[in-house]
């Protein structure tokens, strides 16, 4: 294939495309322009009296509007295809309307005796043959650069509203999945399900071990004073989680008289940095699993530190065998959601299993002190 071959199948193609995409108001309208165009040119011939024969004229002087408008319509598409959604693109345009009123123009003089218009039966007859051309052309710039111009003004004017509009709805879906996560950070400080198998278990003890269920009752406080404040806060701190997933753990030990061994080790800085409230809990909640807690060596640390710029949550477990039911994938994608929704890019979720028996959930955050104004 030669080094000319390729660049003219694009060339076929793009041609190809544009066609099949010009929609059939764009040829309307070009027929409608070419129209009127030969008539007015025709009318101001036969009314001062150059014309004696004026349906040849209208017949001439339309043919001769009509190849450039059509060719303008072809250009156009074409310069929308390489432009694509630049609202601010020019060169192409100005390209089209003077190569379709050109080429027009030379097509018109080719094919003209060929469709029995070799004359128009008026004072054009007369002039030196190279003159036509030289009398139509500059008409003809003008008027498919006009014409241009109009279609790509309205065309700017669609891209900014597209624009603006697609901005507006995408703030539109932050905001909806904004107010969703918080709802879901709501639900899931003090889950129904979670708050009867406590008191049940409660009520159990009482007949059996009274010291326990008091006990229970004293970790219970301890979570729903952990928990009750995010209900009306939009953000929280690593110290606040951490102290929320330690009251949560002691909850679970004690009502089901096992749970994994817990440690955490949070830098100073990270203590005191800034985070969605309840992105922790769900965490430990699918790092444990549903058979984690029948092991004893079964150990979770929690871990927080910080760059300058970055915050770095940890949550891992070791020993531990896995066994996650459906809810615990449920929240984990809510977390995912909550993250896209508040951080878009910039807020990641990991999992990884380094080594046997271990795995490592970590949260990647953009670092913001507790000073700071909340998101």
């Amino acid at each position: 294939m030669s080094a000319l071959a390729v660049p003219r199948m694009r060339l076929v193609a793009l041609v190809q495309g544009t066609l099949r995409a010009i929609p059939r108001r764009h040829v309307a309208v070009a027929l409608g322009f070419a129209l009127l165009w030969g008539l007015v040119n025709a009318l101001g011939y036969t009314l001062g009296r150059a014309s004696g024969d004026g349906p040849r004229a209208a017949a001439y002087f339309v043919y001769e509007a009509l190849l450039p408008m059509l060719l303008l319509t072809v250009a156009i598409g074409v310069a929308d295809a390489v432009t694509g959604n630049d609202p601010d693109a020019v060169a192409a345009y100005a390209i089209a309307a003077v190569g379709a009123a050109i080429l027009g123009e030379a097509l018109f003089q080719v094919t003209a005796p060929l469709v029995g218009l070799a004359s128009c039966g008026c004072e054009v007859d007369r002039w030196p043959r190279a003159a036509r051309p030289a009398n139509m052309l500059p008409d003809s710039v003008f008027i498919c650069a006009f014409i241009t111009a109009g279609y790509r003004y309205r065309r700017r004017a669609s891209l900014r509203l597209a624009r603006l509009h697609a901005r507006e709805l995408d703030q539109a879906q932050i905001t909806r999945r904004m107010v969703e996560s918080r709802l879901q950070a709501m639900q899931a400080c003090i889950e129904p399900q979670f708050l009867f198998d406590t008191l049940g278990a409660v009520e159990r003890l009482h007949a059996t071990d009274p010291r326990s269920a008091a006990h229970l009752i004293d970790e219970l406080i301890n979570y729903l004073r952990a928990a009750l404040p995010h209900l009306r806060d939009s953000a929280s701190t690593v110290t606040k989680e951490v102290g929320l997933a330690h009251a949560w753990l002691n909850i679970r030990r004690l009502r089901d008289g096992r749970g994994p061994r817990f440690t955490s080790d949070v830098s100073d800085t990270a203590a005191t940095a800034t985070m969605p409230p309840m992105l922790v809990l769900p965490l430990v909640d699918y790092a444990l699993g549903e058979a984690a807690q029948d092991e004893a060596r079964c150990a979770l640390v929690l871990t927080a530190s910080t760059t300058a710029s970055r915050l770095r949550f940890e949550v891992a477990t070791h020993g531990c065998t896995h066994a996650w039911a459906p809810e615990a994938d449920a929240r984990l994608a809510g977390v995912r959601e909550r993250l896209a929704a508040l951080y878009g890019d910039d807020g990641t979720l990991t999992i990884a299993t380094d080594v046997p028996g271990r795995l490592v959930l970590t949260l990647d955050l953009p670092h913001e002190r507790a000073d700071r104004d909340p998101r």
